[in-house]
């Protein structure tokens, strides 16, 4: 949602809560009637989002909205994190804010958790499917595993060829393994497939049933590009105007 949609919608849960609640005291009961209410003003304020959500395709892939927050581990997660800071508080906007922040930021790790474990034993079960292993490729690059992110990459490009986000996560693996000469390559290409294709990333196709609803992307642009193609000038530099003058003294 946008700044002024959330803005509205935590006022709104501010007041109906004011108006609900017996006291304005900061309870492990209040977190879980905010979300309550949270809840009522989400579907009231955005009935597109709440189709979309209820029309998500079905799959066997762990599913960001299939987080439960209002469950006795979570609201006293929060609760705890929020009265640790500060005791006696009363609930205000700005709190309700606050429990919506770490309530989405714990959904968000939890779920990044079971995507992870999910990914990296399904990408092996399928190892035709380009798409697993580009979505494996960018989980494995954020781990520094940039051997085996090369791997999974080889796989997935030869069907995803004019993809500039994989060609330009390879260069970034190769430059990591110390293969400059060729990350400059790739680079070079990928800039030319964003102006070509404007940044084509695969696409799901083989296993539909299979395929998270909300899969963790690589994206690209020319500045993130050419700011890498710098990154590299300044490891040439460093080599020849460095490493060489020593090894010549």
């Amino acid at each position: 949602m946008r700044n002024l949609n959330i803005d509205k919608s935590i006022t709104e849960i501010f007041e109906t809560f004011r108006k609900r609640a017996f006291s304005m005291n900061f309870t492990l009961e209040a977190v879980y009637e905010i979300f309550e209410i949270g809840n009522e003003v989400f579907q009231r304020n955005n009935p597109e989002e709440v189709e979309k959500i209820q029309n998500r395709p079905k799959t066997e892939a762990p599913d960001l909205f299939e987080d439960e927050p209002m469950n006795f581990e979570r609201t006293f997660k929060i609760y705890s994190q929020l009265n640790a800071r500060e005791t006696n508080l009363d609930v205000n906007k700005q709190l309700v804010r606050q429990i919506f922040e770490i309530n989405s930021r714990i959904a968000w790790e939890e779920y990044r958790t079971r995507y992870l474990e999910y990914m990296m034993n399904i990408y092996r079960e399928y190892p035709d499917d380009d798409y697993f292993n580009y979505l494996a490729a960018v989980i494995l690059f954020e781990e520094g595993r940039y051997e085996d992110a090369l791997s999974a990459l080889n796989l997935a490009l030869p069907a995803n060829n004019s993809s500039a986000a994989l060609t330009h996560l390879k260069g970034l693996c190769l430059m990591n393994t110390g293969e400059f000469n060729l990350a400059r390559t790739y680079f070079y290409n990928a800039l030319y497939l964003i102006d070509l294709t404007n940044d084509v990333s695969p696409k799901p196709k083989k296993n539909p049933s299979l395929y998270p609803n909300y899969p963790i992307n690589f994206h690209t642009s020319s500045e993130q590009v050419r700011n890498d193609l710098r990154k590299l000038d300044r490891i040439d530099n460093l080599f020849y105007y460095g490493y060489m003058q020593i090894l010549e003294s």
